[in-house]
């Protein structure tokens, strides 16, 4: 075959069914596999293909239509040197070029009109940097075809490659081209009859039309057998796996992990239902509005039966992490004594708790400094305080309670941890452990217990013989972990003692290393290395990689593979999700997005009061209620500034306290009101667009006065793992708002130079 051809209603089926948008899915894997092969047959009940003396034409329904995209195989090899996903991947670009170019719609940056008559695609993100173009030719063979009256209804794909060419003076050959032409003229009445011939409608996962608006966008709260149609290849084989090992799905945001999870929980639930055996298991969450929204998750997937109050021979039970501690610590600790019941903001407190400990040494400083190393020495002196309280926290938390288990002389023998506190001397040891006794005090004095307190308390329990007696019948079946990557190392090592047998660890959990700033002491895979301590379960378990991200537009994918590349040498140990991640969105959704783009403002006052117009303008280009788009403030000065005005003048803006609480986007969506909060919070929540405030140089990352390389790691791994986050809960839309005389983030830098973000003015 020396070419393929899609009629411009078969191209608009294409680029409308979600299963055909990558090789996740099955349907997607058969249509790779037939475009690499040179010809394409059953795409579906709404496509019809002819085979011709030459090649293959694709056609729809409608008989009226005379519009092609023609693939020249022999000029371009275009499907049989490429990978499955790289076949679809080419198809689906060129086709949505084709649509905008004849509907006259706007185009990305990926998508070049060069000259009257030439084209570029560029399939791959502009971030990545590949240089891979695919050439069309925008009026093929027009002297002929302007005689017969045709001209401006083919674009012809010719070439792929790196080589630019002849750029805008390039002209293809047309000899596969008139070949197409001859057997179009034969295919006549076989194309008028498939109108009567095809079928009405197609279902399929995720399926969608290009003949009018999305009706709705995917709910995560859907039936069992409703999400089931909906999943990839990838998920299914996570959900559907036999949870005898561990088994971990890792991917980037957006791509249904914790949907995914939900689900091998609740086929987990019902595959003992059938086999009518006793089944114990436990959903464990971060914090306590995500063990909220996951309950009512469950729920509507129909696992109410499963989830009872009290003690079931089948039950499934939703959990925070402090909160099952607790419950282990019940005769030991009530709930007045916790720091805070909640675990993110927990830790929040114990860094002001942290602050004041600093503050109450600070005259005995002189007396350890005489022994400390040079090293630490110039960072307690010359870092300020703010910089220095996390590293702190990290210190008193994970070596101190959790490696030396509050023990002087063990501390003294704990080697320093990369990129952590420069600790290296008995001396430096010395003054942070007095540091430590004091923040200890605060807690004594006030009858409270830190969320490590809790956890290393619970995980002594279960570390003893009653423990392992009672561990057969108090143990869990299967344990089901969210977020995972934002535990601690203390807590990470508690789930392996919650399983019903010490040989075997049925546990499924979640990772995106990129939304979490990370245990400064984690090696490559320090995650699993905890969750399953015994090497032959590390070696025994399971990782499925997801890379089809649902939530968020191409451009938004191109964006945060920006922000997470120019992050990657940070630490040896991040690992980009976003490398080989694709956005799954159908054409149809994608015509609410737009490119991410970067504007400045004059003052500090000038952008906070221009974020409520640019949220508005927004939500009116997407069809979107107010609730539908967060203002996320990078700043907690501009923050409360712009939250004591809001409350002042009435602004419609709903305030998000604490981190993925569904229930504020809730009364936000109701009560027809934008959403505002800070980084922190936003993760594990999604929105049609979001306005990203004081995205700018200094302050994201904050810019310390000094130069210590302890803290300006940590804090631009924090930078850049909030503003990831933060963008990855748009599906359509990001504005990023900063002011003129800062400049853009240092962050933004590549994402600006690869055209991933536009600059704009104000």
């Amino acid at each position: 075959m020396t070419f393929l051809a899609f009629r411009r209603d078969a191209a608009e089926d294409i680029i409308a069914e979600r299963v055909l948008q990558s090789t996740d899915f099955p349907q997607g894997c058969q249509l790779a596999r037939h475009l690499k092969s040179g010809s394409i047959d059953d795409i579906g009940p709404r496509i019809s293909t002819s085979k011709t003396k030459h090649g293959v034409v694709a056609y729809g329904k409608d008989a009226a239509e005379h519009r092609y995209v023609v693939f020249d195989l022999d000029q371009s090899h275009i499907f049989s040197d490429a990978t499955n996903d790289q076949a679809i991947l080419y198809l689906q670009r060129v086709l949505r070029f084709a649509i905008k170019f004849w509907d006259k719609g706007v185009l990305t940056p990926a998508e070049k009109v060069l000259s009257a008559s030439t084209a570029a695609v560029f399939p791959y993100p502009m971030s990545q940097k590949t240089g891979v173009r695919i050439s069309l030719d925008l009026n093929p063979d027009v002297d002929r075809l302007a005689k017969r009256g045709k001209s401006g209804r083919y674009l012809l794909a010719y070439k792929i490659g790196t080589n630019r060419g002849d750029g805008p003076q390039e002209t293809a050959s047309v000899t596969t081209f008139r070949k197409f032409l001859d057997d179009l003229d034969g295919l006549g009445p076989r194309l008028a009859a498939s109108a009567r011939q095809l079928a009405p409608s197609w279902e399929t996962n995720f399926s969608s039309t290009s003949l009018g608006p999305i009706t709705s966008k995917v709910d995560i709260h859907q039936g069992y057998e409703t999400w089931m149609r909906l999943l990839t290849e990838d998920q299914k084989k996570f959900i559907g796996a036999s949870l005898v090992h561990p088994v971990r799905i890792d991917g980037p945001a957006g791509t249904g992990k914790t949907a995914s999870l939900s689900l091998a929980a609740i086929n987990s639930m019902r595959k003992a239902a059938s086999e009518d055996r006793e089944f114990q298991a436990i959903f464990i969450t971060h914090s306590e509005a995500s063990r909220r929204n996951i309950t009512t998750v469950l729920e509507a997937m129909g696992g109410e039966e499963f989830m009872p109050d009290q003690p079931s021979i089948r039950r499934l039970r939703v959990e925070t992490l402090q909160g099952y501690c607790s419950g282990l610590l019940r005769q030991d600790i009530s709930e007045t004594e916790f720091v805070d019941t909640d675990a993110y903001d927990a830790k929040q407190l114990q860094l002001m708790y942290v602050d004041e400990a600093l503050r109450q040494v600070r005259d005995e400083f002189t007396s350890y400094a005489k022994f400390m190393s040079p090293d630490f020495k110039a960072y307690m002196e010359g870092e300020e305080d703010e910089f220095k309280l996390p590293l702190i926290q990290h210190e008193i938390s994970v070596v101190i309670k959790g490696r030396a288990k509050e023990n002087l002389e063990t501390y003294k023998k704990i080697p320093p941890i990369p990129s952590a506190l420069p600790v290296s001397s008995e001396g430096d040891k010395a003054f942070v452990w007095r540091v430590y006794e004091r923040y200890r005090e605060q807690l004594v004095a006030g009858g409270q217990f830190d969320t490590d307190d809790v956890v290393l308390s619970a995980l002594s329990q279960l570390s003893t013989p009653i423990w392992r007696r009672r561990r057969a019948r108090d143990g869990f079946d299967a344990i089901f972990v969210d977020e995972t990557h934002l535990f601690n190392m203390n807590e990470l090592s508690v789930f392996h003692h919650l399983t019903r047998s010490e040989k075997s660890f049925p546990i499924a959990f979640a990772v995106d290393r990129s939304q979490a700033i990370g245990d400064r002491g984690w090696a490559d895979d320090i995650d699993v290395a905890s969750l399953m301590p015994s090497s032959d379960e590390r070696s025994s378990s399971t990782t499925i990689n997801v890379k089809g991200i649902f939530r968020c537009s191409p451009d938004i994918v191109n964006l945060a593979f920006g922000i997470t590349s120019s992050g990657a040498s940070l630490f040896t140990n991040f690992q980009d999700p976003m490398a080989l991640a694709h956005s799954n969105m159908t054409f149809e959704e994608e015509k609410k997005a737009k490119q991410p783009y970067y504007v400045e403002y004059s003052t500090d006052a000038a952008m906070v009061d221009a974020a409520l117009s640019v949220a508005e303008e927004m939500r009116v280009s997407m069809g979107a209620t107010k609730g539908d788009v967060a203002i996320v403030v990078f700043d907690e000065s501009l923050f409360h500034d712009f939250e004591k005005r809001s409350i002042e003048e009435n602004r419609p803006v709903e305030i998000l306290k604490h981190r993925g609480d569904p229930e504020v986007v809730k009364r936000a969506r109701s009560a027809g009101r934008f959403v505002l909060s800070l980084p922190d919070y936003v993760g594990g929540l999604e929105f049609d667009g979001v306005v990203l405030v004081g995205v700018d140089d200094g302050r994201v990352p904050p810019s310390p006065s000094s130069q210590h390389s302890q803290s300006k790691a940590y804090l631009s791994f924090a930078a850049h793992n909030k503003l990831y986050v933060a963008v990855t809960r748009a599906r359509y839309q990001v504005a990023i708002l900063g002011v003129q005389a800062r400049g853009p983030s240092v962050i933004l830098k590549s994402a600006l130079d690869a055209g991933a973000l536009e600059r704009r003015n104000s």
